[in-house]
């Protein structure tokens, strides 16, 4: 792969985007809790796009042995160096190398992905997993578990405003899943188009059909889609410990006015890691006025 196609797919994370996801306390409150519940001081654990190492020092934290893999040279020197400040050198071993196609030299009890964009884009979060999982099976003879285990994705209609200070710009834009913002306006309920189960998922496309009806006029212009990742399940009380990335609002081409009664139909195509043009060029919508067939 080309060098700017891996900067276009996300793969090269700089290290000064880092502080956003750490600083997220949202995503480092779940973690943290979910790496405490499943990781015990004989596990070892393995990272798969390891970025500044904060998951493989929560799991060192627990007293496990930790391999860290990390594509990017400027985060393998940071993420070396973070991990000798914080005193978890000693049980954290960091490899500069190709997540998806490196393997431990002994079997791991769990394996940490953290490559979560909204609706699974950009990042190669699947294809990582697929791989590691397949591979380490073929030699090992075993499957670790998972963190995350799972991966909800929706979609739900909205009225997003796009006004800036008297400038009218419907573009792509993010918001947080844990705030009520009054300048998107939920159109209907949140519909589930993909469940990915990360002990069993295959690179596929994602594909979504579905007719959303509304019982009053209505104005919809955008698609909020919405990531949810359950990290760990307690099988014992079927508790888990989740976690929503930001949600991600896409424009639709034009903006629609449904009456009461009409109904929105909506449908998309695309594969994960794909970029986010790729997903907002691909989704089609139109009105109903009766049954979709």
């Amino acid at each position: 792969m080309l060098h700017n196609e891996l900067y276009a797919l996300g793969q090269f994370i700089p290290l000064h985007y880092h502080f956003h996801m750490l600083s997220d306390v949202s995503r480092m409150t779940a973690f943290r809790a979910a790496i405490e519940q499943a990781v015990t001081p004989n596990h070892r654990v393995v990272e798969l796009g390891s970025g500044t190492g904060v998951m493989s020092f929560l799991a060192a934290k627990q007293g496990a042995r930790v391999w860290a893999v990390e594509y990017n040279p400027a985060l393998v020197s940071a993420s070396r160096y973070f991990l000798n400040e914080n005193g978890v050198s000693d049980r954290v071993q960091v490899f500069e190398a190709d997540a998806a196609s490196w393997l431990p030299p002994e079997p791991v009890d769990l394996v940490i992905c953290e490559m979560l964009h909204s609706g699974l884009l950009r990042e190669k979060q699947i294809q990582v997993i697929a791989s590691f999982r397949d591979a380490h099976y073929a030699r090992f003879g075993k499957t670790p578990q998972m963190l995350p285990s799972a991966t909800i994705l929706g979609v739900q209609p909205v009225c997003q405003c796009y006004d800036f200070n008297g400038f009218h710009a419907p573009v792509p834009l993010f918001q947080s899943a844990y705030a009520s913002l009054e300048e998107c306006r939920p159109c209907g309920d949140p519909v589930v188009y993909k469940i990915i189960d990360y002990d069993n998922v295959q690179v596929e496309p994602f594909e979504a059909d579905m007719v959303f009806p509304f019982q009053q006029d209505t104005n919809v212009n955008a698609l909020r889609f919405l990531t949810k990742s359950l990290l760990v399940i307690d099988l014992s009380t079927g508790r888990t410990i989740d976690w929503h990335s930001q949600h991600m609002i896409l424009p639709f081409r034009q903006s629609f006015q449904l009456l009461a009664g009409q109904a929105l139909w909506v449908r998309f195509r695309y594969c994960p890691g794909d970029s986010i043009e790729t997903l907002n060029d691909a989704i089609h919508a139109e009105i109903s006025n009766g049954d979709i067939t």
